[in-house]
């Protein structure tokens, strides 16, 4: 009888008590930080602020967040990028052109496979110079862009002016928000040429051919 008086007392149902109010937690504040927008599941890097054109969010290793707290920035990074897309680019066309147009019409190219793989232990020592040669002056040049510390410098621009020399100057007359656009769509397709390579390579080096094409 003694435990029983006892419960309605704690409970504050004691006959002629007062209830008590109910206790509620407090509300806990929950940040939401910002979602990558390649992979919902994985928080945004902090570096990636959607400034550079192509930025979605993707950097599951932290590779941006590790350059920024060593004191870098993202632009030399993005000069990579940019540059590996473009050979890329041109190597998906070096790997079909040969299989679909056929070789050059010069001599030294008629024992010259067209399987690229193939091709590139088949080419005359003059060649091979001329090729270590021009990627020697243009990365020498290009070099001299990044780590000079040029005021303005906005990665993949290395002073060809492309606006007037490449595409007939309509870069030149765009927008902003324009050529934001044909920038994205650069390092979008550098992207996907990288991957293509690769597999086109794999596929050449496993199966002997690249179907349709070779």
């Amino acid at each position: 009888d003694a435990m029983l008086s006892i419960v309605p007392a704690v409970t504050g149902f004691a006959p002629g008590a007062p209830a008590l109010a109910p206790v509620l937690a407090p509300a806990a504040s929950v940040s939401m930080q910002e979602r990558s927008a390649s992979i919902p599941f994985l928080k945004k890097p902090p570096a990636l602020d959607g400034s550079l054109p192509g930025d979605v969010g993707f950097d599951p290793l932290g590779f941006s967040t590790t350059i920024t707290e060593l004191g870098g920035d993202l632009n030399y990074v993005r000069e990579a990028e940019l540059m590996h897309g473009r050979q890329a680019m041109l190597a998906v066309v070096g790997f079909v052109f040969p299989a679909v147009f056929g070789k050059l019409p010069v001599a030294w190219t008629a024992g010259v496979s067209t399987n690229p793989l193939e091709a590139q232990y088949q080419l005359p020592p003059q060649i091979y110079a001329q090729v270590v040669g021009s990627i020697f002056i243009a990365e020498a040049l290009r070099s001299r862009i990044i780590y000079g510390n040029r005021e303005g410098y906005v990665p993949g621009e290395h002073g060809l002016n492309p606006g007037e020399v490449f595409d007939l100057g309509i870069t030149k007359s765009m927008s902003p928000e324009a050529l934001q656009t044909m920038k994205t769509k650069e390092i979008n397709n550098g992207r996907l040429a990288m991957i293509a390579i690769a597999g086109m390579f794999f596929q050449l080096q496993v199966t002997g051919h690249i179907y349709p094409l070779l």
